[in-house]
């Protein structure tokens, strides 16, 4: 699998290269093609990851395979799964901002992404901050 990686990654790289020197306005689209490529091949791999995550998720104190551990109404797989894909969309938007000159656009878009994680996380920290509390009350 690594090597279908690295090798789809390597001629993304050369192929952009080469169209950037005959037509620069192409060379994003080519990498952008590249992205999309190797993507797909990494999606064999994200579901690995999920169901492993899921199947590790049904072992936690109120927790099924499709339920996950409950706070505030939403279940913690959720949240991960949510925030997860928040990361990688985010990550990927400001890296096509950084390879196309723009990198005050591309901290603005990381800032949006962490922005977004936090308020997802929201009635966690709520839930935690509420179980603090009770303990220190007794």
């Amino acid at each position: 699998m690594i090597w279908k990686l690295v090798i789809s990654a390597a001629l993304a790289a050369v192929a952009a290269l080469i169209v950037r020197q005959v037509k620069p306005e192409l060379a994003l689209f080519v990498q952008l093609g590249g992205v999309l490529a190797v993507a797909l091949l990494l999606m064999g791999v994200l579901r690995e990851l999920l169901a492993a995550v899921q199947g590790m998720l049904q072992f936690a104190p109120g927790g099924g395979a499709g339920e996950g551990v409950s706070f505030g109404g939403n279940s913690s797989y959720t949240m991960l799964v949510k925030a997860l894909g928040i990361c990688i969309t985010t990550q990927l938007a400001a890296d096509v901002c950084r390879d196309s000159g723009s990198a005050s656009l591309a901290n603005t878009v990381e800032l949006g992404g962490r922005l977004l994680v936090l308020g997802l996380t929201l009635p966690l920290l709520k839930s935690i901050a509420e179980l603090a509390v009770g303990l220190i009350r007794g």
